[in-house]
């Protein structure tokens, strides 16, 4: 994952401290030298605005990762039955059938992992979907076929 995803998960989960020290220590600057209450008032105001301009943000982020999220899971629950008979079989080649679900299965964990890259999934939720991507992906049947579908990059540069 990128540093400017990372660094975004970290600052919604602790903007308030962050900016509550800021702010004091604006208003302690602003104490100290003497300054009018209309720089306080401006100081206030502005971390006010950043306060509300990242709630704001992260509220339109959930709202969209809420909608990511039932969607990715209503997906794959369509396909968990098909997935759970796949790699319950023994060591039998694969169907067409059978290789054509699990394309669609990578198509999906390529497009989750897309959303990841983006930010708008979070490194938690990622982690837990991965542990389940590498259960079936490691599977005996399934495995040869996701080496060679990976070769051709065309699941946006996944790797688990």
């Amino acid at each position: 994952m990128r540093i400017g995803v990372k660094l975004k998960f970290w600052l919604f989960r602790n903007y308030w401290w962050l900016l509550g020290t800021i702010l004091v220590g604006a208003v302690a600057f602003v104490l100290c030298t003497e300054t009018s209450i209309t720089s306080i008032a401006t100081v206030a105001g502005s971390v006010l605005s950043v306060i509300y301009f990242i709630q704001k943000q992260r509220l339109e982020e959930l709202k969209l990762f809420r909608e990511l999220f039932k969607e990715f899971n209503a997906r794959y629950d369509s396909m968990n039955e098909n997935l759970a008979s796949i790699i319950g079989k023994s060591n039998t080649p694969l169907t067409s059938e059978e290789e054509s679900s699990l394309i669609d299965y990578f198509n999906l964990c390529g497009e989750e992992h897309l959303y990841y890259e983006l930010g708008y999934i979070d490194p938690v939720v990622w982690k837990s979907w991965c542990n389940g991507m590498r259960s079936i992906i490691e599977s005996p049947r399934v495995k040869p076929l996701w080496e060679a579908e990976k070769a051709t990059s065309s699941y946006y540069g996944i790797s688990l």
